[in-house]
């Protein structure tokens, strides 16, 4: 492997957090279709890369659980949703640990909302040491304006863009990969 940027994302140095992708906040979603699909696409490549993934509810007794699109991507291996009442992700001691597990530093962010949990988890994962990146294309707000606000305030404070797609070519790294094939599926 080439001396790399350490801003390019590593598939042995990434965790894929998958924030809050539940009906109750996906319902009014701006451009919820292209939060669905980006997602899908980063939680299908993860897989395939054997990146960890992680996802969170918000308060789900009361909104439950993911919705249906994509926890039908684990098929009977839904890993265990991390439930928090707190909005950053980093409110849930059983979360922190499992994106400290293994020592991996980068996290790819997606899902909801951009200026409220995914922009309070950046926040905080940047204070506790890691390198969040976020998938622009994967979150989104209720509003146009929430949506950008929260990308320009991670952006603004050490958080770094991306696209799915980008993302997911950055963790493959190479077209001679044994996954080249699988994840040009994905993305085409």
């Amino acid at each position: 492997m080439i001396p790399r940027h350490p801003q390019i994302l590593n598939r042995n140095n990434t965790v894929l957090v998958a924030v809050d992708l539940q009906e109750p906040f996906l319902r009014n979603i701006h451009d919820r279709e292209r939060v669905i699909k980006n997602c899908t696409l980063l939680i299908k490549a993860a897989l395939t890369l054997s990146v960890p993934v992680l996802m969170t509810l918000q308060y789900a007794d009361r909104m439950g659980g993911l919705v249906p699109e994509i926890a039908e991507l684990f098929e009977d291996n839904l890993p265990p949703a991390y439930d928090k009442l707190i909005f950053s992700c980093c409110g849930n001691e059983d979360f922190n640990q499992a994106v400290a597990k293994d020592g991996r530093r980068q996290v790819l962010l997606c899902g909801v909302e951009s200026h409220i949990c995914v922009t309070q988890t950046a926040l905080d994962l940047i204070h506790r040491g890691h390198q969040p990146h976020v998938a622009v294309d994967a979150v989104s707000s209720r509003s146009a304006e929430c949506y950008k606000l929260g990308i320009d305030k991670m952006t603004a404070t050490g958080v770094t863009p991306c696209s799915s797609e980008g993302a997911v070519y950055e963790l493959l790294y190479s077209a001679t990969a044994p996954e080249f094939k699988a994840i040009l599926s994905l993305v085409k």
